[in-house]
C-alpha cells in the first residue's frame, strides 16, 4: 500500500515514508533485503504481464521522475541473475544491452547504489516505493516474445531473426540520419528517397531469396512496439500506421500507454521501424516550422492546428509509401514477380494469424479534422518530405 500511495504523491506519502524511515533507522539491511525482494518480484511479474524491459523503460519515462531510471535499470540487472543465459531470448538481451544494463548483472545493494549515485537514504527509499507503485500498475500487455526463463537460445543451425546485411542497413540509418538532420527540404527528400529504393529492395530480395524452389517458406512474423511521445498521439500514430501499411505490416495503438504495436515479417518490422521514427522527427519537426496558429478572435488554435497538420501529413506520407511500393514491385521481371507472389501471400497469411493470436479484440476509431489550415500545411509538408525510389529497383 506505501508503494502505491507514493507513486501516485498522495497526502498520505510524507506519513508513509516516515514509517519505512523508522523501520530503515532499526535495521538498514534488512531493509534493503526486503526491498530488493520487492522490486525483483514486480519485475518478474512485469514480465510474466507480456512486458519487456525497453517497454519498462520507456513508460517510465513517461510516469516517474529521472532520478528513478537508474534505480530501474539496477532493479532489471539483479532480477536477471535468477536466470541461466541460455533461457534469455537473443532480442531480451538486445533490450537489455540499449539500455545499459550489461553482463554479468549485478546485485542490487540500495545503501550502495545510493553512495555511488550521490543520494541521500530518504530520497532512495521514495524512489523505491514510487517505481515499486509504478511496476504495481502496469496493465497486461502482448506477449511479444518468450520472457527470461522461457526462451530457448537459438542453435549456430538456425533461421537467424533477422537476414544478416548489416552493411545495408547501416546504410539506410545513415540516409535517414542525414534527411532528420538537414534543414533543406530538397535535400531531405533525396535522401529519404534514397533510403526507401534500398529498402525495396533490400526486402524484395529477401523475398525472392525465400522463394527458391528447395526453401520452405519459414515463418518470420513478429511484433515490436514503437513508444510515441506526447502530444498529438493519435496523429503519430497514424504516421506509424501508414509506413506499416506500405511496409506489409498491421498495426494497434493502446491509447491509456501512448504505444504503438507492430506485426509484420522480422525484416519489414525492422525497416518500418527505422523509417517511421525517421519521419516522427521529420514530421515534428515540420509541424514547429509552420508555427503556432490564432484565432480570429486571438484565441489560440495551435493544438487544433498542429493534429491537422500531422494528421494530413500522414495521410499524404501513406500515399507516396503505397505508390512508391507498387513502382518497386511493378520493375521486379515478370519471372520474378511469379516466384514472389506465393512468398508474399504465405508471409501475409502468417502476420495476419499472428496479429490475430496477439489481438483478437480490436476496434477501428474515426477521427476528425478540426483545422483547415492544419490540414493543408500537413499535406504540404508531406509532399516536401517526398519518398518514392529516384530509380526503378531492378534486378
Amino acid at each position: 500500500m506505501a508503494a502505491a500511495i507514493v507513486a501516485r504523491s498522495d497526502d498520505r506519502a510524507d506519513q508513509q515514508l516516515a514509517l519505512l524511515g523508522a523501520y530503515d533507522e532499526r535495521d538498514q539491511l534488512q531493509m534493503d533485503r526486503v526491498l530488493r525482494g520487492f522490486l525483483t518480484g514486480l519485475l518478474r511479474t512485469a514480465w510474466e504481464r507480456g512486458w519487456t524491459p525497453a517497454d519498462v523503460a520507456q513508460h517510465s519515462r513517461r510516469t516517474l521522475e529521472p532520478g528513478v531510471e537508474k534505480l530501474l535499470q539496477a532493479a532489471i540487472s539483479a532480477e536477471h541473475q535468477g536466470y541461466q543465459a541460455e533461457t534469455i531470448d537473443p532480442r531480451w538481451l538486445d533490450q537489455l544491452t540499449d539500455l545499459g544494463v550489461g553482463q554479468p548483472f549485478g546485485v542490487l545493494d540500495l545503501t550502495a547504489w545510493a553512495a555511488a549515485e550521490r543520494v541521500g537514504r530518504y530520497l532512495t527509499l521514495h524512489h523505491t516505493l514510487s517505481l515499486a507503485g509504478f511496476l504495481q500498475t502496469l496493465p497486461p500487455l502482448a506477449q511479444l516474445f518468450p520472457r527470461p526463463g522461457a526462451a530457448v537460445r537459438r542453435t549456430a543451425g538456425d533461421r537467424p531473426a533477422v537476414p544478416a546485411n548489416a552493411k545495408m542497413l547501416a546504410r539506410i540509418r545513415a540516409l535517414l540520419a542525414k534527411a532528420e538532420a538537414t534543414d533543406f527540404p530538397d535535400e531531405a527528400e533525396a535522401l529519404s528517397g534514397k533510403a526507401q529504393e534500398l529498402m525495396a529492395k533490400f526486402s524484395l530480395d529477401q523475398a525472392l531469396v525465400d522463394a527458391g524452389p528447395a526453401v520452405e517458406i519459414p515463418d518470420d512474423s513478429a511484433a515490436r512496439r514503437i513508444w510515441l511521445d506526447t502530444p498529438y498521439v493519435s496523429a503519430k500514430a497514424q504516421l506509424v500506421g501508414a509506413v506499416a501499411d506500405a511496409n506489409r505490416c498491421r498495426t494497434v495503438i493502446i491509447d491509456q500507454l501512448d504505444v504503438v504495436t507492430i506485426v509484420g515479417d522480422e525484416l519489414d518490422l525492422q525497416l518500418t521501424e527505422l523509417l517511421a521514427t525517421s519521419l516522427l522527427v521529420q514530421a515534428n519537426r515540420a509541424m514547429i516550422a509552420a508555427g503556432k496558429h490564432f484565432g480570429h478572435r486571438g484565441e489560440s488554435r495551435t493544438r487544433s492546428f498542429r493534429q491537422s497538420f500531422l494528421m494530413a501529413y500522414a495521410q499524404r506520407i501513406g500515399e507516396r509509401l503505397q505508390a512508391a511500393a507498387a513502382e518497386t514491385k511493378a520493375a521486379v521481371s515478370d519471372a520474378d514477380a511469379g516466384r514472389l507472389l506465393p512468398v508474399l501471400s504465405r508471409r501475409e497469411e502468417q502476420v495476419e494469424a499472428l496479429f490475430t493470436k496477439l489481438f483478437p479484440n480490436t476496434t477501428t476509431r474515426r477521427t476528425r479534422i478540426t483545422n483547415g489550415a492544419g490540414w493543408e500545411a500537413g499535406l504540404s509538408a508531406a509532399d516536401q518530405a517526398q519518398l518514392e525510389a529516384r530509380r526503378q529497383v531492378r534486378r
